[in-house]
């Protein structure tokens, strides 16, 4: 299971650091296109980040702690 874990992170490792250095914008453009305190401003797109690793990071947890129930 370690084995996959590290595996796993270093996977998902290089493909966020590969999707960073795609999505970079070039200097110039305004990195807030609108209001902050506008309610229908859009979100951040690393809010998908964030979910994803919180799922990865519950998904862990229940299989560790599923693990340490049967043994």
């Amino acid at each position: 299971m370690k084995k996959i874990s590290l595996y796993l992170f270093a996977t998902l490792s290089v493909v966020l650091l590969n999707i960073v250095t795609v999505m970079a914008d070039p200097g110039g453009s305004d990195p807030l296109p609108c209001d902050p305190d506008d309610p229908n401003c859009p979100l951040d797109t690393w809010v998908i980040v964030l979910v994803a690793a919180a799922l990865i990071a519950a998904v862990i947890h229940l299989q560790r702690k599923q693990k340490a129930l049967q043994a």
